[in-house]
């Protein structure tokens, strides 16, 4: 079965993009969404690593970091 959650790699990237594009928004709520879409972006990659890593995350939760 192929792996669909993606790889840290493709979360930081998306994240990196995501960055990106709020950088060019002047409307500072849609920046702040764009923002705090980013920072779930890296979450989902430390948890791609943990992943990976074979270490497990039962109790893993964004609002916890």
């Amino acid at each position: 079965m192929p792996v669909i959650y993606g790889t840290p790699e493709h979360w930081l990237e998306r994240a990196r993009k995501t960055r990106q594009m709020a950088a060019h928004m002047q409307d500072g709520g849609a920046k702040q969404a764009m923002l705090a879409t980013a920072a779930d972006y890296e979450r989902v990659a430390k948890r791609a690593e943990a992943r990976e890593a074979g270490v497990d995350m039962p109790n893993y939760h964004p609002n916890n970091q």
